[in-house]
């Protein structure tokens, strides 16, 4: 990469430090007498890191469910990653994992009573959602090659053919890759004799982390996790890397999830700087619609009718003056708005101070339109 900078007059080194970094395993590194740090690091991105300004990006639009992101965004991303649910999958009230335990047991690096209800949830899912693309994300090689094999059995089975969409990788090869519906092999299972063993392969390394964080941000809509042990099972104290620790706890989120036990993280606010929204607030307290803040991350308002939200609502208080540009809280924020199919209406203290009872009126008609 260092020669392509040479010959820019700009540049900007664009990546993610929290997903896989290069590997050399086919590659030999420059040994020359003396030491000297810059030679050392694994990546461009890396060695920018130390010399130039860096910004991290903070829209993330792939997820339609805020469960399908925020382990992610807790454990790599310091919570600052901004991500707004479609509206319509918040309405349905459905958990956006599923968490399917099996008797399974670990026998050869495989785990064939999981790959059984793998290959099951994908022909029903198939069948139920043919427009709905698929992905598979297995622990290792074995149990990635043994889902395939009886995939094929039994879609021939059936008579009918594989969807095209439908990938089945392990977690070294599936950065990049994204699907409406993932399914997660976990694999690891207690042998004939009842222990887990500790070893995790990749997730095991230093670096395994990153792994994990590739895997379980790559669905749309929907991640169902097939798993033949409990949160409680996997005994990771004694492991030197973050991989297993941050497995067991990913395990432990999605069985919440599962159970309708999550709560999105409520983003940081001045409450020196929410005038306005306390004012809207106090307008709505005899009404029958329900007026809340911090309900989503990163966004002022939201009008909720009994159980069902139906809109957001933006002011000038706080959140305004924490947009890094006019673009994003002009274009970029309205945009996001849109493609999720939220209703919203932006409000400005000047138009509050100036007529109440329009401003007021304003609202009325966005909520009972």
């Amino acid at each position: 990469g260092i020669p392509a900078l040479f010959r820019g007059k700009q540049a900007v080194v664009a990546g993610d430090a929290q997903q896989l970094r290069p590997g050399d395993f086919y590659q030999t590194r420059w040994h020359e007498d003396g030491e000297e740090p810059d030679t050392e690091v694994d990546s461009l991105l890396e060695l920018c890191n130390r010399y130039l300004a860096s910004v991290q990006l903070q829209g993330h639009y792939r997820s339609k469910a805020m469960e399908l992101i925020e382990f992610s965004n807790r454990h790599f991303y310091k919570s600052k990653l901004q991500m707004l649910p479609e509206l319509q999958m918040v309405n349905k009230k459905e958990p956006a994992i599923d968490y399917i335990k099996v008797e399974g047991t670990w026998k050869n690096y495989t785990n064939e009573e999981e790959a059984d209800k793998v290959v099951e949830v994908i022909a029903e899912m198939a069948s139920k959602f043919p427009e709905k693309e698929i992905g598979v994300i297995t622990f290792n090689a074995p149990q990635q090659s043994l889902i395939l094999d009886k995939l094929e059995e039994i879609f021939a089975m059936l008579s009918k053919k594989i969807p095209a969409s439908l990938f089945v990788k392990n977690i070294e090869n599936v950065q990049g890759d994204e699907r409406d519906i993932i399914i997660f092999s976990i694999g690891y299972a207690p042998d004939k004799k009842g222990s887990v063993s500790a070893q995790f392969g990749s997730l095991n390394i230093s670096g395994g982390e990153n792994r994990l964080n590739v895997a379980v941000s790559r669905a749309r809509e929907k991640i169902i996790v097939v798993t033949s042990l409990w949160p409680d099972q996997l005994s990771v104290g004694e492991t030197k890397n973050e991989g297993p620790k941050l497995l067991k706890a990913y395990l432990q989120f999605s069985l919440d999830v599962s159970k309708g036990r999550f709560l999105p993280l409520s983003s940081a606010v001045d409450q020196r700087a929410s005038y306005l929204k306390n004012k809207i607030k106090e307008w709505f307290i005899d009404k029958e619609f329900k007026m809340e803040s911090n309900v989503l991350p990163f966004y002022d308002l939201t009008v909720r009718q009994g159980e069902v939200l139906l809109g957001a609502i933006l002011t000038d208080d706080d959140l305004y003056f924490q947009s890094l540009s006019a673009k994003s809280i002009y274009a970029l924020v309205p945009q996001v708005l849109e493609k999720k199919n939220w209703p919203f209406l932006q409000l400005y203290s000047r138009n509050y101070w100036q007529d109440k009872d329009r401003f007021f009126n304003e609202i009325g008609k966005f909520i009972t339109r």
